[in-house]
């Protein structure tokens, strides 16, 4: 039922409400995957992680360079940083660099809220097609 739910959400989430839900994910991810280390299932470690890295992929993707200026650059450039994080974390399974890109994706989480709270559209912000651009599950 969780899957259907979700599934729904992300369809006829806003592309402002999708980012949110992308930085939510992979915090909950990285904390799976932390605990996941701990117990020593590398396995499953590898398995969030790599949701993760997807996610990265798909935001970083999403970005318009061109419209987007310095902020996307920055942006581009904290995704590839998070990204070589998560290759880190998960190849030498270093927890304080899983650490390191959940405290990213925290700190992305809260920017990203207060600006949308700032433009006063979280929910309201429509794609020109009305669908998503991410090709990632939630």
């Amino acid at each position: 039922m969780k899957n259907v739910y979700s599934e729904n959400l992300v369809k006829t989430a806003s592309p402002a409400k999708l980012i949110e839900m992308l930085y939510e994910k992979s915090i909950e991810l990285l904390n799976d995957a932390k605990q996941e280390l701990e117990k020593e299932d590398f396995i499953a470690t590898n398995e969030r992680i790599k949701r993760v890295q997807d996610i990265v992929t798909e935001l970083n993707l999403s970005l318009d360079m061109e419209k987007g200026g310095n902020i996307a650059a920055s942006l581009r450039a904290l995704y590839n940083y998070i990204y070589r994080l998560l290759i880190e974390g998960n190849t030498k399974r270093n927890p304080e660099k899983i650490d390191e890109a959940s405290f990213y994706f925290k700190e992305l989480l809260e920017a990203w809220r207060s600006a949308m709270k700032a433009v006063g559209n979280t929910a309201n912000m429509k794609s020109d097609q009305g669908e998503s651009h991410f090709n990632v599950s939630i």
